[in-house]
């Protein structure tokens, strides 16, 4: 039932990131590098493991902007309590894109679609986040579970 659940949710992400990628964005940017070469970084606390976590745990996610942005961009905030390394709620402020001050989102498997919002909370863009690249899956079954990971994303503005 659970893989059910997640498939479905997997579908709807793909057909969201379709969406999206069919309109007429006002920028495209890239984050963290290429799905080839990963140098975005997150961490988090405690390590995410294969189980559901018993508390809501901090995230941080950081890297380099291309394409259409330049800079540095930050997600400062937090994964939900029962996520676990395969299907992960998380949101959280967003630092280092003008008019972007919120994130929020699901990861799925390793693929990761958030809103971007403005202060006011309307959706001002799509992040669509990939975790496996180099990832250490392993540590997903370990007592420590998984404590940082290398990432990339495109980032669209409207």
């Amino acid at each position: 039932m659970r893989l059910r659940w997640i498939l479905a949710l997997a579908t709807a992400a793909a057909a969201t990131a379709s969406v999206t990628s069919a309109a007429a964005a006002a920028q495209s940017c890239t984050w963290g590098g290429t799905a080839l070469a990963p140098t975005g970084t997150t961490t988090q606390h405690p390590g995410i493991t294969n189980d559901p976590a018993p508390v809501q745990m901090s995230f941080r996610a950081v890297g380099e902007l291309g394409g259409d942005c330049d800079g540095r961009f930050t997600f400062v905030g937090h994964i939900e309590a029962g996520s676990t390394c395969a299907l992960v709620t998380f949101s959280g402020r967003a630092i280092g894109i003008p008019g972007v001050a919120r994130f929020e989102g699901y990861s799925i498997g390793g693929f990761a679609p958030a809103r971007l919002l403005d202060s006011s909370g309307n959706v001002v863009g799509s992040e669509n986040a990939q975790f496996l690249t180099g990832s250490d899956i392993a540590a997903c079954n370990t007592p420590e579970g998984m404590t940082g990971n290398h990432f990339s994303s495109v980032i669209e503005l409207f």
